[in-house]
Parts: C-alpha cells; sequence; structure tokens
C-alpha cells in the first residue's frame, strides 16, 4: 500500500469479532492485519488498529479514528494528544522541537481526554491475519 492511513476502532469483548468482520468487508482487500488490543485496567474495552489504502475514496467504520504508533515503544496516539502531551510535559509551552520520553508510555493508547489527555495502558489480544 502507498498511501497507507492507520485508523483505530474503538469496540468492546463481547462485540469486537462482529466489527471485524464488519471492518474486512467495508475495506477488503486493503487490509492485510489487524492487532487487537485490549484496555489492561477495562479488558471490555478493545482498540482494533489496522492500515487501510487512501489512494481511494474511502468512508470511516463507526467509531474509527485515525492514529499514530511508535513503533519502539508500541505507543498509540493522535496527534492532538501528541500536542496536547508535549505541551503538559514542557510545563504549559507547546514547542514542536520538544521531544517526548516516549518509554513513559510504552504500551499504551493516548488520547485527547475533556481536559487533558488519557492515557490508556493496552496490551495486545491478538493479530489476525
Amino acid at each position: 500500500m502507498k498511501n497507507r492511513q492507520l485508523l483505530c476502532t474503538f469496540s468492546s469483548f463481547s462485540s469486537y469479532k462482529d466489527d471485524l468482520k464488519d471492518i474486512n468487508d467495508l475495506y477488503n482487500p486493503n487490509i492485510t492485519r489487524f492487532f487487537v488490543f485490549e484496555s489492561v485496567k477495562n479488558e471490555k474495552d478493545i482498540y482494533i488498529t489496522y492500515n487501510i489504502d487512501t489512494s481511494q475514496k474511502f468512508e470511516k467504520f463507526n467509531s474509527t479514528i485515525s492514529i499514530h504508533r511508535k513503533k519502539e515503544t508500541n505507543t498509540l496516539f493522535t496527534l492532538n494528544s501528541m500536542n496536547r502531551l508535549i505541551t503538559e510535559d514542557n510545563n504549559g509551552v507547546f514547542d514542536k522541537n520538544f521531544q517526548l520520553d516516549w518509554e513513559l508510555y510504552r504500551d499504551c493508547i493516548i488520547l485527547i481526554g475533556d481536559i487533558s489527555v488519557r492515557i490508556i495502558n493496552i496490551r495486545l489480544l491478538e493479530i489476525i491475519n
């Protein structure tokens, strides 16, 4: 895939297998692999990540966001949450040259919350090829 975008679909333990089938039906044959993560604190919260080919027009599946991944620490994050985290870690100043300590966010998903960022510890549940 030349023009790839990493997406994350929010699901639940009781429905994620149905969501996987529906996502695959919507984007097939563009998805080669799904990574399914669960929240460490709340195992019913499921996060499904997958790459899609954006060279063709596509619609987003329900409860899905664009996300980024820091491979070295297995950190999933949105750009807005990363920018907010930089501001919080840098004494309230946003500086695009500020380097986050990604080790602090190993095996986490970082999302924007109402007041601050939400940092959720995750673990890999399964990989589906």
